[in-house]
Formats: structure tokens, sequence, C-alpha cells
């Protein structure tokens, strides 16, 4: 009786057919599965691109029709190798974070730190995502055992080569039409799943020459003016910060009790949405002029004009400095000063340096750590304000396994809210029209699931941020017009993409080249249409449902 199923297994597993079935339900798993796991209710069903990408499923199996002996078997285990992780891979990426795996993916992990990645592993393997690591390991095991090594060519050289012939077929009519008949790169490149890796990292060194260029030879209008600079101004870069778990926005909690002590020096605004959830994506946008309709041309940094315009520019930063990416690169012209594995409470002793060394006009900048994962990590243990016994939210009902994510979050909130106090406080000690601006780079999902980092990138949550402006007395009284255009302003809806004239007009810097219908200060600002998915799907200001 076992020898019958050991031959009948054998026979199943030899087959090539029901090879190429697994393969293909592997391999193309990942294109369904966000179907089933993601809601994809306004973004269109985009079929040229899913045929596009099932061509390039296919094409690699045409050497399976082709080889023979030896290489046929070592061709058909690596395939079906790489087949089996790149659905588990994929199949994770998508449950854990609603998105598929794309070139920005595998961008973000080229340019992930090895802090960032071990919280992350040692939080992911003790949580029920660890079920999932051992779950799909065996899985792939098996299948890479039955179906990697044990299965045989066709007989019929004939046969084969015109099958062969009919899997490259498709690949090579995808290439021919969108690169000459309807030319198309991104739907090219979909369907050359196989080349993500090389795609990948052209992409990225496309745009990081593109931000090299900008930062070398900026394109800052001759007529350039700062008529009023500010004495001291600091710009403090939030992380992962949501405005809906801020006080000062409303949230029930109170996780923000230094900045409404300032509340009557402070300009709220309070429809600011990040133009990608992503730190390297969203500070490439907020930072120089490069907009979601007009990607490849960032111009300047903000930086670059503001140092024409007469700052002196000081940037420090919590964040851990891990090889090139945009963030790097915006700052390094400017030597900044990084901390690792310190609170960023330690950033205050630096801009109480910077002041007393500076001699005319400055800008220091913050990168803060602010509430990145872990947030557990972001913050000492006296500033555990929110613990289980506090565990009333916006007076909702929380589920337990969320909370201790909530508590935590808000706790990093608290402690993002007291570096503020205190940076305000510094300010205010020195005197001078000095000024604060503090933004996030992107939200966050927090009481959607126990898992941080979570940013379903077709979340609110996810973009929509706070961004304030303190301003002293000194500053108010020297520019009122200025301070009642912000003020009048508030309600704007703006995305961050087209943030730089606004925030370049605070700072006292004008041009004809920054026209008033960018300026978000401006009356005259012209307001578009926002988006999410990096301008796939529209953000609707009445849908709360997506929150």
């Amino acid at each position: 009786m076992k020898v019958n199923i050991k031959n009948s297994c054998d026979k199943v597993f030899s087959n090539l057919w029901v090879y190429l079935a697994v393969y293909l339900v592997l391999i193309a798993g990942p294109d369904c599965l966000p179907r089933l796991f993601v809601h994809h209710n306004q973004a269109p069903l985009e079929w040229t691109a899913v045929l596009s990408a099932f061509a390039g499923y296919v094409f690699p199996a045409a050497p399976l029709f082709l080889l023979r002996g030896r290489w046929f078997r070592v061709y058909a285990a690596v395939l079906m190798f790489f087949a089996a992780l790149g659905f588990f891979v994929s199949g994770y990426v998508i449950m854990r974070f609603h998105m598929p795996v794309h070139t920005g993916t595998l961008d973000l992990l080229s340019t992930t730190s090895w802090r960032e990645s071990r919280e992350f592993l040692t939080r992911e393997i003790l949580s029920l995502s660890g079920v999932y690591y051992v779950l799909a390991t065996a899985t792939g095991l098996l299948i890479f055992r039955f179906f990697g090594f044990g299965v045989k060519p066709l007989p019929n050289r004939k046969i084969s080569a015109v099958l062969a012939l009919c899997t490259v077929l498709p690949m090579a009519w995808v290439f021919v039409y969108y690169s000459w008949i309807d030319p198309d790169p991104v739907q090219r490149d979909s369907a050359a799943w196989f080349a993500l890796l090389p795609n990948q990292w052209a992409d990225s060194r496309r745009k990081m020459d593109v931000l090299h260029e900008c930062i070398e030879h900026p394109q800052i209008p001759p007529d350039l003016t700062c008529d009023g600079k500010a004495d001291v101004a600091v710009i403090v870069i939030g992380e992962s910060a949501v405005r809906s778990h801020l006080s000062l926005y409303g949230y029930d909690r109170d996780t923000t009790p230094e900045l409404e002590k300032n509340r009557d020096e402070l300009v709220v605004f309070k429809n600011v949405i990040s133009a990608m959830p992503v730190t390297n994506y969203s500070l490439y946008y907020m930072l120089t002029f490069k907009t979601l309709d007009d990607q490849m041309h960032p111009r300047a940094t903000i930086m670059s004009v503001l140092d024409r315009a007469g700052y002196h520019i000081d940037a420090y930063s919590t964040q851990v400095n891990f090889g090139e990416n945009s963030v790097s690169a915006l700052f390094t012209q400017w030597q900044p000063k990084y901390h690792e594995e310190e609170f960023d409470e330690c950033l205050i002793e630096d801009v109480r340096e910077a002041l007393a060394r500076r001699e005319g006009p400055t800008l220091v900048i913050l990168h803060i750590m602010g509430s990145h994962i872990t947030y557990r990590n972001r913050y000492p243990e006296s500033f555990s304000y929110f613990d289980e016994e506090k565990s009333d939210v916006s007076g909702k009902e929380i589920n337990p396994i969320f909370l201790e994510n909530i508590n935590t979050y808000d706790n990093s909130i608290r402690y993002t809210d007291f570096i503020l106090g205190r940076i305000i406080d510094e300010l205010k000690n020195v005197g001078g029209k000095n000024l604060l601006f503090y933004f996030s780079d992107h939200g966050e999902n927090v009481e959607t699931s126990f898992m941080q980092n979570y940013r379903d990138a077709e979340k609110r949550d996810s973009y929509e941020v706070p961004f304030l402006f303190w301003f002293s007395p000194e500053y108010r009284a020297s520019y009122p017009d200025r301070i009642a255009a912000a003020e009048s302003a508030v309600d704007r809806p703006i995305q961050m993409d087209r943030a730089a004239e606004g925030i370049l007009s605070v700072f006292g810097v004008s041009s004809q080249g920054y026209p008033a219908s960018e300026d978000f200060l401006s009356p005259e600002f012209a307001v578009k249409p926002r988006y999410m998915m990096e301008g796939r799907i529209l953000y609707r200001e009445e849908d709360t449902s997506s929150n």
C-alpha cells in the first residue's frame, strides 16, 4: 500500500503540467492576494497590467521545454525555489502591510538600518507573525522538495520547442508594444517582474542622480529676495505622527500639554496630508519642489534656497545615518550631527549650543525619531504616562489586543510634545524674531492593528499629519501680515508636495519663480485634488470610512 501511494505521488510530482500549475499559482499569487486582502474600491482594475504581468510570469518557464538532463533538474529546482519564496514573502507583505511587493518595497529594504531591522524582527518573531514564518518556511520546503527535483521534461522535443516559443512570444509582444507602438515604461516594467531588482536599482539610482543634481546645482531664481528674516528658525521633522492622536487636534487623551500651553502663539494647520506614507519619499517631496504631478524635477531643496537667502544652517538627527537615500542626501551638504541610540531630548542641547554660537539669521533642522517603531523604545520609562489603568481612548471601547500599541504610541507623542515644548522655551529665552516649524513625515495606522509601524497606503491616517508653526511675540510684532496670512490659511487643503513655496513665504523668501498660486499662505493659492498611493487614489475630504 505504501509503495502504491509513493508511486502515485512520484507520478504526480513528476508531471511537468502539474509542476507548471503549481509554479503559476505561486508566482502569480501575489497579483491575486491583494484582491483578497486589500480593498481596492477606489482603484480601477487594470487588466492590461495584469495580462502583461502574466506574460512575464510565463516567460521564465520557457527553458523547461528546452533543457534536458541535469540542467533541466537544476533549473526546475531553482525556478520553484524562487517561486515559493516570492509567494510567501509577497503574501506576508500583503497581509501585514496591505501593499504588494514592488520596487518601492525593495527601495525601503535597501535603505533600512540594522537598528530598525533589529527592532522590527525582534517584535515580529515574538508576535503572531512568527507563526506565519514557521508555517511558510515548512510549506515552502515541502513545495521545493516535491516539485523542485522530481519533475521530468516532455519527451517530444518538437512539441517542447513549440511550447517554449509560445511562452516567449507574449513577453516579446509586451516589450514591443509598450516600447514602440504605445510607449509605457510602467506597463512594460510591470511585466518584467523577473527584472525587479535591476529595475529597482535603476529607478533608485535615477532618483538619487536627480536629487544630487538639484543639491549640487540648485535652480534658484535670480530675483530671489528675503524681506524680513527670522533671527532663529527651528524646523522639527517628526516621524510617524498622525494628527488624530494629538490632543491639540481634538484627541481626548492629553498627549500635547506643552503645545497647548503655547496655544496662543501657535498657528495650527488642520488639513495637511503627506505626499507618501514613507519617510524617504515623503521628505523628498516635502523639502524640494518635486510634486506628484512633476516627480522628476525637484529644482532645489528648501535648505538650498534658505542658504542663498542668508540663513546659516545647522542640522541634527537622532535617526540612523545608513547608506545613501533621499533623506541623507538632503542633509549631507549641511554636515549633520547624528545621535544614534539616544532619545530625542539630546537634541535640546544641540539647539542650545547652536543658539549660543549663532551669528546672524540661523536655521536649525532637527530630524527626530518621534513615534518610529518600536514605540516603547522612543521615550524614557518616566514618560510611560498612559498604561493599562488609563485605558480610555477617545471615549471608545478599545480591544485589549490594540491597547498596549495605542498606549505606547500615545506616550511617544507626548514625549515629542515635551521636546517641542523645551525647544520653544529655548527660543523664548534667547529672545528675538524666532519661529519653530513642526510637521511629521507621514502618519500611522494605530487603532486598526496590533502590529506597529503599520501604514496602509490606502488609509487616511497614513497621510494626515500635524503641521504647525510657533511664532515669538517679536516675530508676530515685526511681521503681522505674515501671521495674518498664516492664520487665514489654517483650513486650506494642503498636500506636502506643494508646501515648499508656502514655507519659504513664512521665512520671508519671495521670487517671481514662486507664484502665489503655489503659496498656501496666499489667498490666490490654487487648491488641487489630493491623492494617496502616489497619485493613484483620490483623497476625499468627506470620506470617513477609510480612516
